[in-house]
């Protein structure tokens, strides 16, 4: 089987300002960069055999700093892009509730088939992502990859992997730098597969238990 060390990126701005970010390109923080570092020295004994990244700054960012002490080169990617927002990106809660209350509830109660205005639904993000996985497990056989993504993919992956209801999507935890390792052969799709979850939101490297 393959092993995916699934990391949400480094903390931003955007992130301590609770705005929603999306598939808008906004950089790490110096924290973020921190986190990422933190990480990077937790890993850097781990065998890894290739690292993908969203294609986004941030992400791409956290990615660089953790494959530094492998010497690995950094493999960009639209498929792991966070789920799109449309126009709510760059809002935070309260100024959407304003203006699109009921889209947002509507949004809420059934996200797998409901889109924010001009965003992605997160039946298109969990089809895109489940590609994703299944084509570099196939890919690397018995791989180790290092995959540096967002929360919203990550909850994607495991909602998938455990056939959830959607209501449960929200259940995860996914903190900034977190590391969730599952283990999957890519011969099936996700949800079919005999798919393992080793761990979620480790984030034993910044002191957070």
């Amino acid at each position: 089987m393959t092993r995916f060390f699934l990391v949400r990126h480094g903390e931003t701005i955007w992130n301590t300002e609770k705005k929603y970010q999306g598939q808008s390109d906004i950089p790490l923080a110096e924290e973020g960069r921190f986190q990422a570092e933190c990480l990077a020295d937790k890993l850097k004994d781990e065998k890894l055999d290739g690292v993908f990244a969203s294609d986004l700054k941030r992400t791409i960012e956290t990615a660089e700093i953790i494959a530094k002490p492998h010497n690995l080169k950094v493999v960009p990617t639209k498929m792991i892009r966070e789920l799109s927002f449309g126009i709510w990106e760059g809002l935070t809660y309260e100024e959407i509730m304003e203006k699109w209350a009921q889209e947002y509830q509507n949004w809420i109660d059934n996200p797998y088939y409901t889109r924010p205005p001009e965003g992605e639904s997160l039946s298109e993000l969990c089809q895109r992502v489940s590609k994703f996985l299944m084509e570099t497990a196939k890919n690397n056989p018995e791989g180790r990859i290092l995959v540096v993504s967002h929360a919203g993919p990550i909850r994607a992956m495991l909602f998938t992997l455990l056939d959830l209801k959607p209501s449960f999507f929200w259940k995860f935890k996914i903190s900034n730098t977190s590391l969730t390792i599952i283990e999957y052969d890519g011969q099936k799709e996700l949800r079919e597969s005999d798919a393992f979850i080793v761990t979620v939101n480790n984030t034993s490297h910044l002191g957070i238990i």
